[in-house]
């Protein structure tokens, strides 16, 4: 080569080699690894797509259930709070004329609620009317199990003790907040009472007084347990009914001791002397 062409040819420009993307270089290594396993990898990611739908789905499925039942039970609530006529023999006093008298300017419910009920049980059937069908629909939901106590309710209401103390012993059983489980109790204990009072039967009726004493007692047996000056009232009652009286006696003495500041204390006080007299 001769020196004229080796100064045109012999020094050769560099070429600028562009750098290598890392990401995508990354990718198509993994892509090469990955594709004899297309297939299986396609019925895996269908296979959680489905499952990410389906849970999805459900989450929204109970969640409208829940806002439905929520619906149905504040309905019940609303119910259970209309306010029932006075009896004809009734005169209202200056409270319920002023009431009555507000109610009727007002404008007619939107929800469709009635101002008031003929009489008590017109109330408690339609509060129970709408908690069978919180019950029917949305059983498994926590809002009607919170529904079982308004039930209860309305059945003691209706004179129904059987049913009404088979709501409230399911509450009690099932658990739940402290202080409802402590009411579920207590109303069960109030229904055993209410049926064993309306027994003609000299018999039937001591049983089921028997009955509702031990409710009463299993209302609540912490001794420093809330309400626990309540049960022990209503122990000493229902064993007075018994014919118990120094028992309920002492039961009331302990209670005052135990409790000096008892809400009770004056109830207590006023059924002690006859108590004390009767034991004599």
């Amino acid at each position: 080569m001769s020196p004229k062409n080796r100064g045109k040819f012999g020094k050769a420009k560099a070429t600028a080699i562009p750098e290598t993307d890392e990401f995508i270089s990354g990718v198509d290594r993994v892509m090469r690894v990955l594709r004899p396993h297309a297939l299986r990898l396609a019925v895996f990611f269908g296979i959680i797509a489905v499952i990410v739908v389906s849970y999805t789905t459900w989450k929204w499925y109970q969640q409208r259930q829940l806002t439905d039942a929520t619906e149905i039970y504040m309905r019940a609530v609303s119910l259970s709070q209309v306010p029932v006529r006075a009896a004809e023999t009734e005169q209202p006093d200056a409270a319920q004329q002023k009431a009555e008298k507000r109610r009727s300017k007002l404008p007619p419910d939107p929800r469709g609620y009635p101002d008031e009920f003929p009489t008590a049980a017109d109330r408690s059937r339609s509060v129970l009317s709408a908690l069978e069908e919180l019950s029917s629909e949305y059983g498994s939901t926590e809002v009607a199990r919170q529904g079982l106590l308004l039930q209860a309710e309305a059945l003691y209401q209706l004179g129904r003790h059987d049913d009404s103390a088979a709501r409230y012993r399911e509450y009690a059983d099932g658990g739940g907040p402290s202080e409802l489980v402590l009411s579920a109790r207590e109303g069960l204990a109030y229904s055993l009472e209410a049926k064993a009072t309306a027994q003609k039967d000299t018999k039937a009726r001591q049983a089921g007084l028997e009955q509702a004493l031990k409710a009463f007692q299993e209302m609540q047996p912490d001794p420093k347990g809330p309400r626990r000056d309540e049960a022990l009232y209503h122990q000493a009652r229902v064993m007075a009914e018994l014919g118990r009286k120094e028992q309920a006696r002492k039961t009331l003495e302990q209670l005052l001791a135990d409790h000096p500041e008892s809400t009770l204390k004056a109830d207590i006080e006023m059924r002690l002397p006859d108590l004390r007299t009767a034991a004599k």
